[in-house]
């Protein structure tokens, strides 16, 4: 029944993946047009994007043991754990900055914070290239 599931970490990718992207918008919408409320969904998405990141990592673990053992592919694995490993802390900081320093959204610091949120994107985009890469030029993952 369990082989039917597997593999886990295709299933739990996406949401983190959406909800992150959205969650920076929404805070840099909400920054840039003065909006609280935007950056409070913002924050929630980020929270809610970090617990599927959380979930997409544990997948991704557990389902690296079926993949190629093959030096590239190996190689690939690594480089995108690393970076799933990195998105997890960045978004980790993004939540917490904010509850850490409560006039964030008004004092210089708030460029360093965007600088963070441009960083969560970028491992977004790197995550997902090394993902396609591991499906589409390997098979990593399809049966």
């Amino acid at each position: 029944m369990l082989e039917a599931l597997t593999p886990l970490h295709p299933r739990f990718v996406h949401f983190p993946i959406a909800l992150s992207l959205v969650g920076v918008l929404f805070v840099v919408l909400g920054m840039l047009r003065r909006r609280e409320a935007w950056i409070g969904y913002g924050r929630i998405s980020l929270l809610l994007g970090w617990l599927g990141v959380l979930a997409a990592v544990v997948t991704g673990l557990i389902d690296q043991a079926a993949a190629p053992q093959d030096a590239t592919v190996t190689a690939i694995i690594d480089q995108h754990v690393t970076a799933g490993i990195a998105l997890l802390i960045a978004a980790g900081l993004a939540i917490y900055w904010p509850l850490r320093n409560r006039n964030l959204w008004s004092s210089p610091a708030r460029w360093g914070y965007v600088a963070l949120l441009v960083v969560i994107v970028l491992l977004v985009l790197v995550e997902g290239w090394l993902g396609g890469k591991l499906v589409y030029e390997f098979g990593v993952g399809v049966d």
